[in-house]
């Protein structure tokens, strides 16, 4: 009996039970455990109760799987064009063009043990470890494995020799021979090395057991029977220039079209298919790219796939093992030189970007927390230079005088209209005057701004991620009120912080935050992007780097806050005239614009374009007037022009406020 270890079965092994064998399996096959060959010679072992080893993914779990194949292909191939990875730079030199920044790399080398292994000091291919002192066939296969896609033979000679010792040149002329002779491996004309198994290979089998046998369904070669049937397969260029105007592409179902089209059931009839020569075809047409799914796809897609590795590689905790080492300590010369370097820069210093420039130290490394810490620790003595939080030091007094205070703007407007007996018409109300309803709305987040909040208590599991609503007022001046944040999500010391925001495209922008102001400032170019001037939606998300979040706007917007352009303009020239108005009359205008009524948020929003005022100003007149009132069970709130002439509820005069 043949045993194989479950993390190593041999490529093409159909690894299934008794119940599922397929129909046409001879009864002496069936008692020997294994399955007839691709071709007429050799069988295939396979084993009884091990189907539990083969997991079909979710469709979330293959993208991942497809966009991390291609970012570590990245990588691979790097390391194969490098002289040595004992130090990190040159590899990264190497794979920066594609976007992938020395941090990044280093969490992909950390996070993946079935393509990367730290060995000797150095980062290196998992197959050049593990399979580079056994057969060299088997270390190809691997190799190619890990790469996922047909590799350069250029690079897999380098990565060869890198391991074996022999010459480049050695490897580079003898691996088409080598590998156009093994069973599981091939190599193109144009000078690419793959495996047989992203090919459709097959003779004279029948239709159900060619499909199997290549790992194919009915479905897969029906969906592009259409596009096939117009191909000419007899010239591979010409076939696979017309087949590429049809991405992604299964190209083993393509393979079986060719196979049905150029070798005929005829026993007498020529067998013109190529299925590396069609393979080769296809592969090397511009703007295509094949991926870990085996499928080829538009070369448009990579970019996408390797964000989206990264972000997950981000989210990953290391597994590769790496040796230990002390942390760094930072003082004399050194701490000398950061402190000068702060002095003479425009903008902040960032610790983590020193620590990846100058040590090649990243989050992935075992010492980094303590390597941050200490070097954090040590500029934080210094009296030459200012904390602005997290990793972050400046120049002292470097940041925007605007940034120390709350607006002016935000200050709230009095008035002193009075009614006919003299009392004032815009009365504040305590909360024994409202109702529980009104008080429990007065709670939320929504209804609360600067110089206008309740602290929240402080959750001791914070999220990674907050939805925020930008408000028209902060709009127009740049900035964002802490209310709508969790108690505690961003860091209160120092008093004046500055954090970094990146939105998808990886554009930066300083934020200034004044944690006694209750503050962020400095956001009016990117808000001045979002077209909905009121109830825009947005996402924050930590980040592994002090102070450094995520930024990126949604496509919903706040169903209460939301307020369309033409209502704006309206409101607007209400605010126009305001200065002869009181709030009462303000909100006589607001409410009654919605026949239907109108939340208290939504209510609350508007009146503030028109005037700045306070919530409990709003719920005040909103409770203590009759021309406004809630029907039972309703939430919204109803103006009655007719009751005007009423005026103030004589009732709740005992609630108001000195």
């Amino acid at each position: 009996m043949v045993y194989f270890c479950p993390t190593s079965l041999p490529i093409g092994v159909k690894q299934i039970s008794k119940h599922h064998w397929p129909p046409n399996l001879s009864h002496s096959h069936r008692e020997r455990g294994i399955l007839p060959s691709r071709s007429t010679s050799g069988q295939i072992p396979f084993f009884e109760g091990r189907e539990h080893l083969v997991k079909t993914p979710t469709k979330q779990e293959a993208k991942k799987e497809l966009a991390r194949a291609y970012a570590d292909r990245l990588v691979l191939s790097g390391i194969s064009r490098v002289q040595s990875t004992l130090r990190l730079a040159e590899l990264a030199t190497e794979v920066a063009p594609h976007g992938i920044s020395l941090t990044d790399l280093r969490r992909l080398l950390a996070t993946n043990p079935d393509r990367f292994a730290y060995h000797d000091r150095r980062w290196l291919p998992t197959p050049r470890v593990a399979a580079g002192n056994g057969p060299l066939a088997e270390q190809i296969r691997r190799t190619l494995e890990a790469y996922s896609a047909p590799m350069k033979l250029e690079e897999l000679a380098a990565e060869l020799s890198a391991s074996r010792g022999k010459s480049k040149e050695y490897y580079l002329t003898n691996l088409p021979t080598m590998l156009n002779k093994d069973y599981y491996m091939f190599a193109t004309e144009s000078g690419l090395a793959g495996l047989r198994t992203w090919v459709y290979a097959a003779l004279g089998e029948s239709d159900e057991r060619a499909l199997w046998i290549n790992d194919l369904t009915k479905e897969d070669i029906d969906s592009i029977k259409t596009i096939c049937d117009k191909v000419n397969f007899t010239d591979p260029k010409a076939a696979a220039k017309a087949l590429v105007k049809h991405l992604p592409l299964n190209v083993r179902a393509v393979g079986y079209w060719a196979w049905k089209k150029l070798n005929p059931e005829d026993p007498y009839a020529a067998r013109d298919y190529d299925p590396v020569g069609l393979f080769d075809a296809l592969l090397t047409q511009p703007g295509t790219v094949f991926g870990g799914d085996g499928l080829l796809h538009s070369a448009t897609e990579a970019p996408g796939w390797l964000k989206s590795a990264l972000r997950e590689a981000e989210k990953t905790t290391p597994i590769v093992e790496v040796e230990e080492s002390a942390p760094l300590e930072f003082k004399g010369d050194e701490l000398k030189d950061m402190v000068n370097k702060i002095l003479r820069m425009e903008g902040s210093f960032s610790v983590c970007k020193m620590l990846e420039e100058k040590y090649e130290l990243t989050a992935a490394d075992r010492t980094y927390p303590e390597d941050l810490a200490n070097a954090i620790g040590a500029l934080k003595e210094s009296e030459q230079i200012w904390w602005v939080g997290g990793d972050r030091f400046r120049k002292p007094d470097s940041a925007p005088e605007f940034i120390m205070a709350v607006p002016e703007f935000f200050q709230f407007q009095t008035t002193e209209f009075t009614d006919e007996d003299g009392e004032l018409i815009d009365v504040e109300l305590s909360d024994d005057g409202f109702s529980s309803a009104l008080r429990k709305e007065l709670s939320v987040v929504a209804t609360m701004d600067v110089l206008d909040e309740e602290t929240q208590p402080k959750s001791k599991k914070q999220p990674d991620s907050v939805t925020c609503t930008l408000k028209s007022l902060h709009r127009e001046i740049g900035t964002f009120p802490l209310c709508q944040m969790p108690t505690g999500w961003l860091v209160d010391s120092p008093n004046i912080q500055e954090l970094i925001f990146v939105d998808p495209d990886g554009r930066e922008l300083s934020v200034w935050l004044n944690n006694e102001a209750r503050l962020l400032f400095n956001l009016i170019d990117w808000w001045f992007e979002q077209p909905v001037e009121s109830g825009a939606l947005f996402s924050l998300t930590k980040t592994g780097r002090p102070n450094v979040y995520e930024f990126k706007w949604l496509e919903d917007t706040d169903p209460l806050l939301f307020i369309s352009s033409d209502r704006m303009e309206k409101l607007r020239d209400l605010a126009a005239r305001a200065t002869e108005l009181s709030t009462f009359e303000i909100l006589m205008e607001v409410a009654g614009h919605y026949n239907k009524g109108a939340d208290f948020v939504t209510i609350l929003a508007e009146t503030n374009v028109v005037r700045r005022v306070s919530r409990r100003t709003v719920a005040s007149i909103l409770t203590g007037y009759h021309c406004f009132f809630q029907r039972p069970g309703s939430p919204v709130w109803h103006f009655d022009a007719k009751k005007v002439d009423q005026g103030f509820d004589k009732a709740k005069r005992k609630f108001a406020r000195n």
